[in-house]
């Protein structure tokens, strides 16, 4: 904080040199699926990415990541590629549900989603997640969610892909927290009873016995 005896002068060198660290920090493009592999079974380039998408293999693809503001400025290669920025991005496709699991994709693209509650189960804990397909920890979810809902049919699983942190869903819903997945339960009731950032699992199996009750 700024103390009443500080002059004109130095007030404006710490603006400025706050400008130039924000003029420093690099832009970043959207995070889309375009480099998921098809096959669990993908096998990496020597740029660490599936070889079928990698742009430094296959330059002719760089045109169609950019349509789609996949790509990061500051290294050439599109964001959803760029392991420098997401060192942690996955690239497998991710596992199938159970068949008679209750999951329902509400949103796949980013798009707005303006309420939960029209869309909550009668009679069933419904889990909100909001999710990207290039998030490590949303699988962990996904797997550990997967052998529950096999076994209940009194919980549903709504999904929302966020696409990118930047994406009208994710502007809406996501500009408090702090990482994915980002997890909304409502009881059988219709009440909602807890919201989970991150992969917590301990805490999700609490909440999903504590919102059967």
């Amino acid at each position: 904080m700024f103390g009443p005896t500080q002059s004109a002068g130095s007030l404006l060198a710490v603006f400025a040199l706050l400008l130039t660290a924000c003029a420093a920090q690099p832009t970043h493009g959207t995070i889309s699926s375009m480099s998921v592999a098809k096959n669990h079974d993908w096998k990496a380039c020597e740029h660490g990415v599936p070889e079928e998408v990698c742009v430094r293999c296959h330059p002719e693809r760089a045109a169609s990541f950019k349509k789609k503001k996949d790509w990061c400025p500051e290294h050439e290669v599109p964001e959803s590629q760029c392991l420098e920025c997401h060192p942690d991005l996955d690239f497998s496709p991710p596992k199938q549900p159970p068949p008679s699991a209750d999951i329902v994709q509400l949103v796949s693209d980013g798009s707005d989603l303006p309420a939960l509650e029209p869309h909550l189960v009668a009679n069933k804990v419904t889990v909100f997640d909001f999710h990207a397909t290039w998030c490590p920890p949303c699988r962990k979810v996904d797997e550990h969610l997967y052998p529950i809902l096999a076994r209940r049919s009194d919980l549903a699983v709504r999904k929302i892909d966020i696409g990118s942190w930047d994406t009208p869903v994710a502007e809406r819903w996501l500009q408090e927290v702090p990482e994915l997945p980002y997890l909304v339960i409502f009881d059988k009731q219709g009440k909602r009873v807890a919201a989970i950032a991150g992969a917590k699992l301990d805490e999700l199996d609490r909440v999903l016995a504590e919102a059967s009750r």
